[in-house]
């Protein structure tokens, strides 16, 4: 889950959602559907969940669909089509992105099928036009600092991705580990934290510290994969690692609607050439054992890729998870995504939607009467591929947190007392919220892209913390305006 001291519902939800739904080997979208995020990280091609690590949203062990392939060969006969050298992009006219480089390409781990890959994000500015006195950009998260140079993710991962062809038996491994401003949002209880999100064991800064969001054995025999351990939860359309991503900030619903990684065991059967199924048991959201939560929650998946280039992906958990009224114990909570993308072939190649819906509840979630506390949104996106080196997207949001549980501040107080993250007590946003945020990604090499942006925020609803304690600018506003960007470098 992520938030810490809020209910920590589970959700229903779903409708539509974005246009990769987690694929397997054989399942994975054309490239002109694949989110365009993926066009600067080519070495993830191979199976995005074991090579970069996302928040694997649904099938585990595959090809995600997101994934994007190598830089095509143009002297190749089935090489994919390119939009050019350049084409409207002033920044880059030529178009040069040069060849890829990786500090971990050698010989000794290729031959045993190791990968080790990492990346480095890092964060200029993001100029909030409110100048919030607290410096925090409300309950956006990733980038929650205003007016601040940040290094947001540090990722380094290793893994030995199993592959049986359909036939016969294989086996591998993935560890992941980050460190940077981001690694805050990220943590397990039991883990790198001893509660939800708060008090942490690894690091006492207020904003920096390390995170293991994965580690875990897999097993695969035919079309079947199991893996065991610590992963990212099958579950939406963005992710953890800031290289899935188009945009350097998260959507609400990412934040505060879905869990970020389970603990357990989690299985995918490729049943056809267009259809994988899954499933798994974990040990709560967000949450490494017993100790932390000792109820056992359950998911499904379920993944089709059509002919006409359309995905669509569903996912269901279900477990008991803590309330906001610590006397009641855990209570049931269920969560639920759909994802639906498609390229926009009939407008132009160069277009490709995807819609996401979440629907979540929870049972005695709402502390006020211990009535079911609701979640659900609908987030919205385009890209359009202006060439190789350029991209463009927009996404719109609106996020319901119906009876106030899931928003707000959650990442406690440093020893010394300093706020990790939005102040506590701006918590408890009965109502809605919206963002539209627009962006470009620009790739400046093989290695490296650029990705600036503005976002709009704002709130329609009831606080309960009443005046001085609003979502936005130090508790004083139901708006602001984000605008900066970040460096993405793969190594």
């Amino acid at each position: 889950m992520k938030l810490s001291k809020m209910a920590l519902a589970s959700a229903i939800a779903g409708l539509l959602s974005c246009g990769t739904a987690y694929a397997q080997s054989g399942l994975g979208q054309p490239s002109s559907v694949q989110q365009t995020a993926f066009e600067y990280n080519s070495y993830y091609a191979q199976d995005y969940d074991e090579r970069a690590g996302a928040k694997e949203r649904g099938v585990e062990g595959e090809a995600d669909p997101q994934a994007l392939p190598s830089q095509p060969d143009v002297s190749s006969e089935d090489a994919e089509e390119s939009f050019g050298n350049g084409a409207g992009t002033l920044l880059n006219p030529c178009c040069n992105l040069g060849d890829e480089w990786r500090i971990f390409n050698c010989d000794a781990l290729d031959c045993r099928g190791i990968t080790v890959n990492g990346w480095i994000g890092w964060n200029p500015f993001t100029w909030n036009t409110s100048n919030p006195s607290d410096r925090f950009n409300g309950p956006v998260t990733w980038t929650d600092r205003s007016n601040e140079t940040t290094m947001n993710q540090l990722y380094l991962f290793a893994e030995k991705a199993t592959d049986t062809g359909g036939c016969g038996f294989d086996w591998g491994f993935r560890i992941d580990g980050m460190y940077g401003t981001d690694a805050r949002f990220t943590t397990t209880q039991h883990l790198e934290t001893r509660g939800y999100f708060q008090d942490p064991k690894w690091s006492t800064q207020r904003f920096y510290g390390p995170a293991l969001p994965q580690f875990y054995l897999e097993g695969a025999y035919n079309d079947l994969k199991v893996k065991v351990g610590h992963y990212y939860a099958p579950v939406g359309y963005e992710v953890v690692p800031t290289t899935g991503n188009f945009f350097p900030n998260l959507p609400y619903t990412f934040q505060y609607g879905e869990p970020f990684t389970f603990t357990g065991v989690q299985a995918t059967w490729q049943y056809s050439e267009t259809v994988a199924i899954g499933g798994g048991i974990q040990q709560g959201w967000d949450n490494l054992d017993a100790g932390g939560n000792p109820n056992t929650g359950f998911n499904v998946t379920y993944v089709e890729n059509f002919s006409d280039g359309a995905s669509l992906a569903y996912t269901a958990v279900a477990g008991n998870e803590p309330v906001l009224d610590a006397a009641l114990g855990n209570r049931p909570r269920y969560l639920q995504t759909v994802v639906y993308s498609r390229p926009l072939a009939a407008i132009s190649d160069r277009l490709n939607y995807v819609a996401q819906s979440d629907f979540g509840y929870q049972q005695n979630g709402d502390p006020t009467d211990n009535s079911t506390a609701l979640w659900y949104g609908l987030n919205q996106y385009l890209f359009y591929k202006a060439s190789d080196c350029m991209s463009y997207g927009v996404r719109a949001e609106w996020f319901r947190d119906q009876e106030g549980t899931r928003v707000g501040g959650f990442l406690g107080t440093t020893p010394d007392g300093s706020t990790r993250g939005l102040a506590g007590d701006r918590f408890g946003y009965a109502g809605s919220f919206y963002e539209v945020t627009f962006g470009a990604n620009w790739k400046y090499s093989a290695n490296t892209t650029v990705r600036p942006y503005v976002r709009f925020d704002w709130f329609s609803g009831t606080s309960a913390g009443g005046p001085g304690l609003l979502p936005f600018d130090n508790g004083t506003g139901n708006s602001q305006t984000l605008i900066g960007g970040d460096i993405v470098t793969i190594f």
